[in-house]
């Protein structure tokens, strides 16, 4: 952000915009614009006027978070009136409440204008990547685009052509299309422009989105138009959708089989799903290839094997399962994971008990697809439970995703965490460089609180380390502390719905992912960091811990309604997929 702003600020001093901006555009370079059109009441042709009694009537907002530079932009918007026009005006971001006041708008801000202003654009045959529309809706003037770049331009042509007076006359449309090698691409005859990508709000998969990321690249590079994607939480139904994965859609069909994948278009609907993370991302891949043709049907839609497709694809560079759980049948899979038993990670818990890890099937259990550690109190102890890999098999770089319903009650505390099995220096559990520390890093560490997950990774110093007086380092006091935290959407419990963790880890760096979107990236760059996370290999361990005593979580304090509802942690399965490039690498211990 740091860099858009630098370049946005050369940009505008470039132009002459900071000293003023009264001139008229160079007809030679004066873009394609619609001027009247097909209005159809969207826009206002009330007069704009700018100045009342010497006052601004206008104050200028921006998007709270923006993402264009929408502030630099407000910033110098503020000048260059207070310069043509003699004004001084409020410049502000947009929580506040807008309704029923004269407000110039700058980029997607929260205000429903905004976006009524870009349908505008698109409805009238424009709407491009680059396009940007100027106009006034009502008490708004919105100046809008898709780009950091486009809204700078429309930002520029503002200044340029509508400070020439306290008044516009007759209100403000224009919408600038700049010429470019574009082709169409339709779906059963409607233009790709009119579709929205929906996804899911919760609970949707990395993978999908990847893949969803890539197609909506190749439709802007064909067509210019850059596609919204958008959560079906917060989306109302539209009539031109492309629907992914299991979305609270009407005619949304699920399957269970983890190769199937189906590509389903039916009018103005097109359905993309599989039975599995990589299914699903294989659907919307295949979708993408379709569209290439410049015009697809319900002709079109077809139902695939996703072991077939990844055939014609390139493995070095495409994520394809190399271990799994989708906890299939009623009883663990011993191929792939060890109970814990309650011997084995016993800690002093509160109420002076115990607080277990228990192999009791009343604690630990896997059905309905689904595996389960239910959180009891007995007299003797507290019980939870905890399944691992680390004498079963050991994994190097990949993408690791899990998704589960998490605990939510003082005195639960459970996670997925990698970690080296071992403390040696030798085998292929540690890395040619490491030396002094023993790698972990933790996915969705819940400490009680169900509406937050930490991500965290630990350097623990081995006794070589130790020796050497290094110490132990972590996220707990890092600048990362609060950004590497992952806040329950909506408000809601983290037990009230599943959600999907994952972390991307290469040799470079290592990223939590939540809900199909990246939350928290770090890069390798210190020395336990070489040391701890490259090169080196680990096992994978999902756990849920009751009432230990030296964590700081009240079990006392956890109500009825808890223990009731909430105290359960459900795993629906457990993903890595990795690269075959001979970096990324599993080793079966047995």
């Amino acid at each position: 952000m740091k860099k858009l702003i630098a370049i946005l600020m050369v940009l505008f001093v470039s132009l002459g915009l900071i000293a003023g901006c009264g001139g008229s555009v160079d007809s030679g370079d004066e873009p394609t614009a619609s001027q009247g059109g097909a209005n159809e009441g969207a826009l206002s042709k009330d007069d704009v006027v700018f100045v009342n009694n010497g006052e601004s009537v206008y104050t200028i907002v921006r998007p709270e978070n923006g993402e264009f530079g929408e502030d630099v932009l407000a910033s110098e918007l503020f000048k260059n009136m207070r310069s043509a026009l003699g004004i001084k005006l409020k410049n502000t971001d947009d929580t506040g409440d807008g309704t029923d006041k004269y407000e110039i708008l700058i980029g997607p801000t929260n205000r429903p204008e905004s976006k009524q202003a870009i349908k505008y654009m698109v409805s009238v045959g424009r709407g491009r990547y680059n396009d940007y529309i100027i106009c006034s809706i009502g008490k708004k003037i919105v100046i809008n685009a898709h780009t950091a770049e486009a809204l700078q331009s429309a930002c520029e042509y503002f200044c340029q052509n509508y400070l020439k007076g306290t008044t516009v006359t007759g209100g403000i449309e224009y919408i600038c299309a700049p010429e470019g090698e574009y082709s169409d691409i339709t779906i059963n005859g409607t233009h790709i422009s009119k579709f929205t990508i929906i996804r899911p709000h919760l609970n949707s998969s990395y993978l999908q989105h990847l893949e969803t990321e890539k197609v909506i690249e190749d439709i802007k590079s064909v067509t210019g138009y850059k596609l919204y994607l958008l959560d079906d939480e917060y989306t109302e139904p539209d009539d031109y959708e492309i629907i992914i994965g299991n979305c609270d859609r009407d005619g949304v069909e699920t399957t269970d089989d983890t190769d199937k994948f189906s590509i389903l278009i039916k009018g103005n609907k097109v359905y993309l799903n599989g039975g599995s993370p990589h299914a699903t991302g294989m659907a919307v891949s295949e979708f993408g290839k379709l569209l290439k043709k410049g015009s697809v049907t319900d002709a079109d839609s077809v139902t695939g094997s996703y072991k077939s497709a990844i055939a014609s694809y390139d493995k070095k560079t495409t994520y394809t399962p190399t271990w799994y759980d989708t906890f299939d049948g009623d009883v663990l899979d011993t191929s792939k994971w060890r109970l814990m038993d309650k011997g084995e990670f016993g800690r002093d818990g509160q109420n002076g008990k115990r607080s277990l890890m228990s192999d009791d099937p009343e604690y630990v259990y896997q059905k309905d697809g689904k595996f389960y550690i239910n959180a009891q109190e007995k007299e003797d102890a507290y019980y939870g439970g905890c399944i691992l890999n680390d004498n079963i098999m050991v994994f190097r770089y990949g993408y690791v995703e899990m998704s589960a319903l998490c605990p939510d009650g003082p005195g639960f505390w459970s996670l997925i965490y990698f970690y080296q099995p071992d403390d040696s220096n030798a085998g292929p559990f540690t890395g040619a460089n490491q030396g002094y520390y023993r790698p972990e890093i933790d996915l969705n560490e819940c400490f009680g609180n169900g509406r937050m997950t930490y991500f965290n990774c630990h350097a623990h110093v081995n006794v070589k380390g130790k020796l050497a007086g290094k110490e132990h380092i972590s996220f707990d006091n890092s600048p990362y502390k609060n950004d590497r935290i992952y806040h329950c959407p909506d408000g809601k419990t983290f037990s009230d719905n599943f959600h999907t963790y994952g972390l991307i880890w290469d040799e470079t760096q290592m990223t939590m992912v939540a809900d199909g979107k990246v939350h928290f990236k770090y890069e390798f760059s210190t020395e336990y960091d070489i040391d701890a996370f490259v090169e080196t290999y680990l096992c994978m361990k999902i756990g849920f811990s009751v009432a230990r005593e030296n964590n700081n979580l009240d079990i006392n304090q956890v109500t009825e309604e808890q223990w009731e509802n909430s105290s359960t942690m459900i795993v629906d399965y457990v993903y890595l997929y990795q690269f075959d490039d001979s970096i990324q690498d599993i080793i079966y211990l047995k």
